[in-house]
This record gives structure tokens, C-alpha cells and sequence, in this order.
């Protein structure tokens, strides 16, 4: 471990289970771990604080329903260029990236990394970026899982 960054060490310190998403860079039928996931305020800091998707309660309309129509339409603007960041919006459904993929995901997080002055966001796009790196330099994939600690016992 002496040889992670200092950041990539506070990931790894960070709480691990239920309600966040696992990184894994995977190459063939081996998975490896990141040791760190992705938690549902980092893909919130990526999107809103990153990215400038609106707040759903920041928008305004007569109804419920149309309020959902138009947060659904800005959040597709703004998601247009980022599909692969994109794809990881849901702490409970599994996200795969291919080795092509994952250099494009990197591309993303760099674009988000660099428009963005929001600590937060800049953070969790590091998170993706340093698990990105590492299946490059691979010529492997990454994957997304939903992780719960059933099981876990570090940590608490």
C-alpha cells in the first residue's frame, strides 16, 4: 500500500457498504477491487455540483408531473455529453465499462475536472479517475457493483 497516493489512501478509510457502488477494474474473469466505492453523495457532487445538473427542487412548475418533465429535460442537456458518467446514477444497479470505454470515461471525468471549482465534485471524479487510470494502464475494464456490508467487518 505504500506506494497509493495520499488521496487514494483517504478513499480507502472511507465507509464501505450498503447504498454505494463498488469499483472493481476487472480483466477477463479477475476482479480487483479498488478498495474504495463510490457513495451516493459523490455521484450527487459529480452531477449537480460537476456537472450543473439542476435540483430537482430547484425548478419550478404547476404541477408535480410537469416538474418532473422538466428536471428529466435538463438533466438529459446536461447529461448529453457525459453518457458515461451518465450511466452511473443508480447505487443499486451493477454499471459496466469496457477497456475502449474506460478511456472515455476518463475523458469525461477530466472535462467535469476541469470546468469544475466544487470540491466535492472534484473528489468523487478523482475516485472514478484513479480507478479509471489504473484499468487503462491495464488494458482492462471497470465495474460498478452495488455493495453491501453483509459480511464486512472493517471499518466499524
Amino acid at each position: 500500500m505504500g506506494n497509493l497516493s495520499g488521496l487514494e489512501q483517504e478513499f480507502l478509510a472511507e465507509p464501505k457498504g450498503e447504498g454505494s457502488l463498488s469499483i472493481y477494474v476487472t480483466h477477463y474473469d479477475q476482479n480487483e477491487y479498488m478498495g474504495y466505492d463510490l457513495h451516493p453523495e459523490d455521484i450527487g457532487a459529480m452531477y449537480f455540483d460537476g456537472i450543473g445538473v439542476p435540483r430537482w427542487e430547484s425548478l419550478q412548475a404547476n404541477t408535480v408531473e410537469e416538474q418532473t418533465a422538466l428536471y428529466w429535460e435538463k438533466f438529459n442537456e446536461r447529461m448529453e455529453n457525459y453518457p458515461l458518467i451518465g450511466r452511473a446514477r443508480d447505487t443499486d444497479e451493477k454499471v459496466e465499462y469496457s477497456a475502449d470505454e474506460v478511456r472515455k470515461l476518463l475523458e469525461e471525468c477530466q472535462t467535469v475536472a476541469s470546468s469544475s471549482t466544487d470540491e466535492k465534485a472534484q473528489r468523487a471524479l478523482q475516485k472514478v479517475s484513479i480507478a479509471a487510470n489504473r484499468a487503462a494502464a491495464k488494458n482492462a475494464g471497470l465495474e460498478l457493483k452495488p455493495s453491501s456490508n453483509a459480511g464486512f467487518l472493517g471499518g466499524f
